[in-house]
């Protein structure tokens, strides 16, 4: 069993062997920012509400009024949020030359806010909204607006259809250009870095099995086990923001000497 010390030792090493890293980032990347996770045992989200009553597309159409209420107030969480040590690490690494772009299951733009670069969101955003009918997208604050004035059911300036957040819902299918360009990136990937991820939610948990056939290494960081652990070159379970600046500012000063 290796010690924590030779775990970081041999991810930055991993690190410094590789020139298209590709970061996958699940909700585990977002709790250290005070955004609660989806399905931790115990504490997930999922455990306290019916994800099929307030996150389906079919319940939203059902009941927009009671779905928009539960969302808004996720909502107020999720745009408080900032960038934690984790994410602003991963911008250091980009900057390094080494990290290529993020594949992320998260909603919360944090990525984003970091400024990190070439980001691909699985699941899209919180920060716009989506008409149902013809597509057109807004910032979220147009559908916020209408809300607040107490039109639960906002609607489309252009063909009046019904908005919702342009974030995946449960029963709704991930967009082919995102599938597409997750493809591109991992395609040129030599290391795959997951982070905060269960792997568990499909398609994004094929992904480390793809890099594998292709010939790339995998390496996690994730507080609980996942079923690829046993496949990657290396496997931290600890705090992403405790783990990957430690890493970052190793593999920082061993470029400087090189």
């Amino acid at each position: 069993m290796k010690s924590l010390e030779e775990k970081v030792e041999k991810l930055s090493e991993l690190i410094l062997e590789s020139n298209n890293i590709v970061a996958l980032t699940g909700a585990g990347m977002s709790t250290e920012s005070g955004i609660a996770d989806f399905r931790s045992p115990g504490t997930g989200l999922w455990e306290k509400i019916d994800p099929y009553e307030f996150a389906s597309i079919h319940s939203y159409v059902a009941n927009t009024s009671k779905n928009l209420e539960f969302m808004l107030e996720t909502g107020r969480n999720i745009f408080r949020a900032r960038p934690n040590k984790g994410h602003k690490a991963l911008t250091k690494l980009q900057k390094l030359g080494k990290l290529k772009g993020v594949l992320t299951q998260n909603i919360d733009r944090l990525h984003h806010k970091a400024k990190t670069k070439n980001i691909v969101e699985f699941h899209g955003n919180a920060y716009e909204a989506k008409c149902m009918s013809c597509g057109q997208v807004y910032e979220i604050t147009f559908m916020v607006n209408q809300v607040m004035k107490g039109n639960y059911s906002p609607s489309c300036e252009k063909c009046k259809g019904i908005l919702k957040p342009n974030a995946i819902f449960f029963g709704e299918p991930l967009e082919s250009a995102t599938l597409e360009a997750a493809d591109a990136m991992i395609a040129e990937c030599d290391l795959l870095l997951v982070l905060g991820s269960s792997l568990v939610v499909y398609p994004v948990a094929f992904y480390p099995q793809k890099i594998l056939s292709l010939g790339a290494k995998l390496a996690i960081i994730n507080i609980q086990e996942t079923d690829m652990d046993s496949a990657a070159e290396v496997v931290i379970h600890e705090k992403i923001g405790d783990i990957l600046p430690k890493v970052v500012s190793i593999v920082e000063e061993k470029k400087k000497i090189n």
